[in-house]
């Protein structure tokens, strides 16, 4: 027969695993900004002209799109952490919940 776990060790579990996330989460913030300040330190240490030009004429497509990517992540990692409800008024609307459902009022 198979014996049911009691409830204090699945809490005990469920807080365990939470706290894990929490941390996993913050290493992955900490190395998200590391990357992305090497990257942007590299670019703007280039001395090879064909480099340089591409980066000039491709700017939005090489640095930016990718740096805007790590920038969601990164406050998407951030709002995940935090995991209450958010609530702000920016402009006329209103945002409110995890998600942030707009309200316009």
């Amino acid at each position: 027969m198979i014996e049911q776990p009691d409830k204090d060790s699945q809490l005990e579990t469920n807080v365990d695993n939470q706290q894990l996330r929490n941390i996993i989460s913050w290493v992955v913030v900490i190395i998200l900004t590391l990357f992305g300040g090497f990257c942007l330190y590299n670019l703007t240490n280039i001395e090879d002209d064909f480099w340089k030009n591409l980066i000039s004429k491709q700017f939005p497509v090489i640095v930016a799109l990718p740096l805007v990517g790590l920038g969601a992540l990164f406050i998407s990692l951030i709002l995940r952490i935090s995991a209450e409800t958010i609530e702000f008024e920016l402009a006329g609307l209103k945002f409110t919940g995890s998600a942030a459902p707009m309200h316009s009022g």
